[in-house]
């Protein structure tokens, strides 16, 4: 290409623009890319101060036929918008010309970036009118940015246009309306695409105001995994301000909501949700799944006052409750917690055997040396290490009794300890809870099986890769990829009498269970499980040897 002159290039954009030549002016500022930034700003200045009438069609016709140039030079589109806001009339009487669509595309664009609010009758009537698509996505995009509510229904049609960019160009053009009709579509939307879903909860997250929070929040509710650990995670981020909505939700008797608002509430980290979780407890859920999340979340919130109400979570009958109010007594132990504590084991019963295996099995450091110094909690302790304990409890209790004074002791158990059954088999678990984890390492050696755990399932699916257990045991519900999507990955590579995989739940949703089962899962169980639940669906499996006793059985 020829070096452009630069007086040459201005004194001809000038003569242009004075003659009002609108071809020779399209054809000098189709190059200005070709000169250098001094002269581009010059004759930016040229075009800034022409007349409005004979600039305006100049920059249009530019911008639609050169589209490259104004993603370089944002002040050709600067300019445009400024010449516009003085003439709003006049883009209103353009919007109504039968033009090219590329035209009609920079004339919607703008209508939306200067959020012309008398452009709405005009954008509707091309939205009802124009059958082409990109000008169609240009029409939904700025009736967003115009924020017009009277544009809710017209856009909602789209989210089932059949066409992925209008369907997105309508998520998001709800999403800036944000009004509560705008956000019933978009939820009404829900459950249909995972990519889509994921969008729409974006909006509602973004938006944050209290009709996108409890949109948010009904969506718990939902009877689809993906769409609740999505809800979950992103009321989770919002921390505060979700507070209000979540709270509310203990109030009703839906076991799944109540267990779906605990987990969020307890990652919070939020005090305010001590007193509404106590007060569920105080009224005694029927559901062992309901009371477990609840005294996991107060293991995760600063509990001061009241924490004694911790202490009646290890009379519970179901060993996961027991076992996450053990952790929440750890978490928060302090001098009235110690005294219950000491009561309750004073006798060395069966009750004080059961404590002691709960307290030893959730690795709670702080009440174990407390309760040391106990001659009947010592005893218990020491029996179950030697006698039943997985032997990564025995190591990690051994090596704190040790370093605490209790040396001999330690020797003792070293010394004592039974080597356990030889096991072939292999069990994966899978579950984001580490307390319900720690459940599994407990139960499966009683049952004579070796287990491996996993927190984050893309561990689990890693480790496959080398090493094939011969059962896997997953939780549906957790963050990024759910047990669903597990069992769909494990499934490339082993099929079902290879690998079975059995889904474990608080659950009993018939979609999630259809999903499940054309994800190709051998078993479905149901929380809280017992030493035998797994014993029978690993017998179902063929896949049980021979059982020992545990400690509870005693």
């Amino acid at each position: 290409m020829p070096e452009i002159n630069a007086g040459d290039y201005i004194e001809e954009l000038r003569f242009d623009i004075r003659e009002k030549d609108l071809i020779k002016a399209k054809l000098v500022l189709s190059k200005i890319g070709a000169v250098d930034d001094g002269v581009r700003k010059m004759a930016l200045f040229e075009l800034n101060r022409a007349d409005d009438a004979f600039a305006i069609p100049l920059i249009v016709n530019l911008i639609a036929e050169h589209r490259e140039l104004a993603r370089v030079y944002p002040q050709l589109k600067e300019i445009l918008y400024a010449k516009f806001l003085y003439h709003p009339d006049m883009l209103l009487s353009m919007l109504t010309l039968e033009v090219k669509r590329e035209i009609r595309v920079v004339l919607v664009a703008v209508a939306g970036e200067i959020c012309l609010e008398g452009a709405v009758s005009s954008l509707l009537g091309i939205l009802n009118e124009d059958e082409d698509e990109m000008v169609i996505k240009a029409v939904i995009e700025s009736l967003g940015m115009i924020g017009e509510t009277a544009a809710t229904t017209p856009i909602s049609e789209y989210l089932y246009s059949g066409s992925l960019e209008l369907t997105i160009a309508a998520i998001y053009a709800l999403g800036k309306l944000a009004s509560p009709t705008a956000f019933q579509r978009l939820a009404e939307k829900l459950g249909v695409d995972p990519d889509l879903d994921v969008m729409i909860l974006d909006v509602f997250s973004s938006d944050q105001s209290p009709e996108a929070i409890e949109r948010l929040n009904e969506v718990l509710s939902s009877h689809f995994a993906h769409l609740r650990n999505a809800a979950k995670q992103r009321l989770r981020d919002m921390g505060g301000k979700a507070l209000p909505v979540l709270i509310g939700n203990l109030l009703h008797d839906d076991p799944d909501l109540l267990i779906h608002t605990l987990n969020v509430l307890g990652v919070t980290g939020d005090g305010s949700a001590i007193l509404p979780i106590r007060k569920l407890l105080h009224n005694e859920p029927k559901d062992a799944n309901v009371r477990f999340a609840a005294y996991e979340a107060l293991g995760l919130l600063p509990v001061e006052k009241g924490a004694f109400a911790l202490a009646q979570g290890l009379s519970d009958p179901v060993e996961n409750v027991r076992a996450a109010a053990a952790v929440a007594i750890d978490r928060n132990y302090n001098t009235v917690l110690a005294a219950g504590l000491k009561n309750l084991t004073r006798f060395g019963d069966r009750e004080t055997r059961r404590v002691t295996e709960t307290i030893l099995n959730a690795g709670c450091e702080a009440i174990f040396l407390d309760l040391m110094e106990e001659a009947s909690f010592q005893a218990c302790a020491v029996d179950f290490l030697c006698r039943e304990a997985h032997p990564d409890v025995r190591i990690h209790f051994v090596g704190l009794m040790a370093e605490n004074g209790h040396d001999s002791l330690a020797a003792r158990i070293t010394d004592h300890a039974e080597s356990g059954v030889s096991s072939a088999l292999k069990i994966f678990a899978v579950d984001d809870s580490k307390m319900i984890l720690n459940i599994y390492r407990g139960v499966l050696h009683g049952l004579g099986c070796e287990s491996k755990l996993f927190e984050f399932p893309t561990e689990a699916l890693q480790a496959i890769k080398s090493e094939t257990p011969d059962v896997i045991f997953t939780d549906l519900n957790m963050p990024h990829i759910n047990g669903i999507e597990l069992i769909r990955e494990v499934r490339r590579q082993f099929n079902k009498t290879i690998l079975p995989i059995v889904m474990v739940t608080t659950q009993n949703e018939i979609q999630d269970n259809e999903a499940a089962v054309e994800a190709g899962v051998n078993a479905i169980l149901h929380k809280p499980f017992t030493a035998d639940d797994l014993g029978k669906v690993l017998t179902d499996l063929g896949r049980l040897p021979g059982r020992s006793r545990t400690f509870a059985d005693a």
